[in-house]
């Protein structure tokens, strides 16, 4: 008996080691893909890394209190080789960010930006169809 309630609890806890890392990437887990928000702010840090190029951007409320928001994007290597430009973000910008809010306080993954001269860019560098989705760019 001893050695099958072993065996059992070994079992989950390999099952759950193997679960954690799909959580830990799944946008849907993460991100509320039913909804789309709008922030405005000012850039404040870049990360190029993998497994997650993030912003940090300080927005101001309507109570004039400024918080920090994080914006998550994919790999860094993954939105080099789609053409987006990297060199394009600079601290001090003032950015506005489209996306998806995270399930956790002042959170979004990135779906557009616009950059200080009104240029849209896409992780993905291909247009958005008025609904927010991506389009195939054909």
């Amino acid at each position: 008996m001893k050695l099958m309630s072993l065996g059992v609890a070994a079992v989950l806890v390999a099952s759950v080691g193997v679960q954690r890392p799909t959580a830990h990437h799944s946008v849907p887990v993460n991100f509320d893909q039913s909804r789309e928000i709008t922030v405005t702010g000012v850039l404040t840090e870049i990360k190029w890394v993998n497994p997650h190029a993030h912003f940090r951007i300080n927005v101001t409320n309507p109570d004039s209190a400024v918080v920090e928001w994080l914006i998550e994007m994919g790999a860094a290597n993954t939105m080099r080789r789609a053409g987006f430009p990297m060199d394009r973000f600079m601290v001090g910008d003032r950015l506005t960010i489209i996306g998806n809010p995270g399930r956790r306080d002042r959170t979004m993954i990135l779906n557009e930006t616009v950059l200080p001269d009104g240029t849209h860019l896409t992780p993905t560098m291909r247009p958005r169809d008025p609904t927010g989705a991506a389009s195939s760019g054909e």
